[in-house]
Formats: structure tokens, sequence, C-alpha cells
């Protein structure tokens, strides 16, 4: 997935439990990569955007339903975006990659693994997406959002003791999330963290509003009303703003006026 796992678990907890439940949401985020990954020449990904398998066919591939459920994730998430995550038009010209769902969609699959291997209380951590569960002794699961304009640089900390906070933005891959409605690469805003009890839907919430650019304001507003979902993002000039319910999870935000609607 081109990106690092980690799992982390309360001081207390079991080793053998720990190893193995942690190699089953291995081997779990594994099949996830040999399925979807678009740089093996033979996934079934691969083998979808050059033609080798139809669509159609899913019905009877051994991993159709994950395929199909994927495909259906993607579908939303370009409808919820209005276009502006399209699995089926990324690159130039366009093409079928649906890394943009994948990722968070195979975090929070590992990290169901996780917990019904009895590892209940978890943090998983998969580059700028974590998924956690159960807590801590001391409280809730903290989880820092990186500062995009000082490179090991914490911005702020979320708390929760079970949910996601999913990160994308341009400080560590660079330029690399596709505006399919523009036809390049997506480069007005630097990040965009969202905070969720899914990270499947946090993860392709962020992606997307990344590629929304100066539209993604309104857009994460009305997503945070609609849903739930919060969101924070940093721009070029090193302004921060936030959804309203951002500071339900982020206890440095309370107390501060809201930057309001932009764009």
């Amino acid at each position: 997935m081109g990106t690092v796992i980690s799992v982390a678990a309360p001081g207390d907890t079991d080793p053998e439990l720990f190893g193995a439940a942690a190699e089953a949401a291995f081997a779990r985020l594994r099949h996830a990569d040999e399925v979807f990954s678009p740089f093996k020449e033979d996934s079934p990904v691969s083998r979808i955007r050059d033609g080798r398998l139809a669509l159609a066919d899913l019905g009877t591939h051994p991993d159709g339903a994950e395929i199909r459920e994927i495909l259906a994730v993607c579908a939303a998430l370009k409808t919820r975006s209005g276009g502006a995550f399209d699995a089926w038009a990324v690159g130039d010209p366009p093409a079928f990659d649906p890394c943009g769902a994948v990722k968070g969609w195979a975090a929070e699959q590992a990290s169901a693994v996780l917990a019904a291997h009895g590892l209940t209380s978890h943090t998983l951590g998969a580059g700028g997406d974590v998924r956690v569960r159960g807590g801590t002794e001391g409280g809730p699961w903290r989880v820092g959002i990186t500062d995009p304009h000082r490179p090991g640089r914490v911005l702020a900390v979320a708390e929760l003791p079970d949910g996601a906070v999913a990160t994308s933005g341009t400080a560590e891959r660079g330029v690399h999330i596709w505006d399919p409605r523009a036809r390049r690469p997506a480069s007005h805003l630097v990040q965009v963290s969202v905070v969720g009890p899914s990270l499947t839907w946090a993860d392709g919430y962020a992606t997307a509003a990344m590629a929304l650019g100066s539209q993604a304001y309104g857009w994460l507003t009305g997503l945070a009303r609609r849903t739930g979902y919060q969101a924070l993002t940093v721009d070029h000039e090193t302004g921060v703003w936030w959804t309203e319910g951002m500071a339900d999870h982020v206890p440095a935000l309370r107390g501060h006026a809201v930057a309001g609607e932009r764009g």
C-alpha cells in the first residue's frame, strides 16, 4: 500500500494474544494489497484496468465480493463529493484506481480482525490514517495530527476512545491526489484531517476534500451536519480551519472561534 502499518495496545496486553491478533490483521492487509494494488500486474484491479477482468464476471471471482464492496464505496464517494472523488478517472489519461478508498477500508478491516482476535483495545496506524478501539486505562486514545508546515511537529491532538482519524495531504508524498474534474493534481489545500467512527469513510472524505480544493470548506461543513464526520484543514498560508464539532475531539480547539465557511 506504499505505507507503514503499525499496531499498538495497552502495556498490560498479553503478548501471545497481541502477536496472534497482529499477525491475523497483517495477513488481512497483505491480502488486500494482493487484490487491490494497481502496481501488481496480475492483481484483480490491474486486470480490471486493462480489461482482462470484466465487472460482469465478479460474481464468480474468488475476491468478487470484496471488489464489489470497494466499487460501492467508490461510487458513494463520487456521488457524495459531486465527482471530486472518481476512482474511474484517476490520471491523464483517466484510469481505474481505487487506492483512495482502499487504504482506509483495508485498515478498518484489519482493526476489526484485531478486535475479533481478542485485541479489543488497540490503535492501528496506516500512514496518515489511524483507527483506535477500546481506549486505555488512562482514558481515550490520543492521536496526533501532523503540522504540514513544520515537519516533525504536531498541529493538534484528537482524543477518542473509539473511532478514526484520517489525514490526506501533500507533506509526505507531495501533490498526488487527483482532481478528475480539472484533470490535474489537487493543490489548493495542504492537508485535510477527518474524524469519525469509520476509517473507510474518514479516509475517503479526506481524499475527496483535498480534491475539492477551495470548495472543500462548504462541503465539509455540510458533511459534518449530515453525517457527524468532522474535519480540520490547513492551507498554504498556514491558515487552519475546522468544522464546529471538531472541538469535541480536539480539546485545544475548545473556546476558539470556528473559522466558519470559506471559499
